[in-house]
């Protein structure tokens, strides 16, 4: 028995009414938009690898005639570089997908609180983090980190 039946009221097949779509929280954020804004995420991520990378090339090459010692110790200096991307890396992205991914709607936002989570600390992180300062004053390549992450945080954040 139908509800239109329990509730004794006339059908409207016939009458050219459409059936009234159901809004889910799962359709308010779209997987595709979701998984949009990990991949977008994971390209600043990999242009920012990329620019630390020439950064690391550019001081190797200024200095590749200068004394063992010296170049040792500028590889352990470069070592530290990296450092930035164990804080700043693909948790976030990947959390996207998961929330894109989602089976039900408590899945979903259970995911999308932990990447909010996750996006806060990296804000955080790429806004207190004197080594992106660092980074992006040095004299060998422009490499505009900072920027570049927020950017991408903000694409990101759109999907949130």
């Amino acid at each position: 028995m139908g509800l239109l039946k329990v509730l004794n009221l006339p059908s409207l097949r016939g009458k050219g009414v459409q059936p009234a779509t159901v809004v889910h929280a799962k359709d308010e954020k779209a997987p595709i938009g979701l998984s949009r804004a990990a991949t977008a995420w994971r390209q600043a991520h990999g242009q920012a690898v990329e620019r630390v990378s020439a950064l690391k090339t550019s001081i190797r090459s200024h200095y590749a005639s200068g004394h063992p010692h010296l170049l040792q110790a500028i590889e352990k200096g470069l070592f530290k570089l990296d450092e930035v991307f164990a804080e700043v890396d693909h948790r976030l992205a990947d959390s996207l997908e998961a929330a894109a991914k989602a089976d039900t709607d408590a899945a979903r936002v259970a995911e999308l609180a932990k990447a909010k989570r996750i996006l806060a600390g990296y804000v955080g992180y790429i806004n207190g983090q004197p080594m992106i300062a660092r980074l992006d004053k040095n004299p060998f390549v422009k490499t505009d980190l900072k920027t570049l992450l927020l950017q991408g945080l903000n694409e990101a954040a759109k999907a949130l």
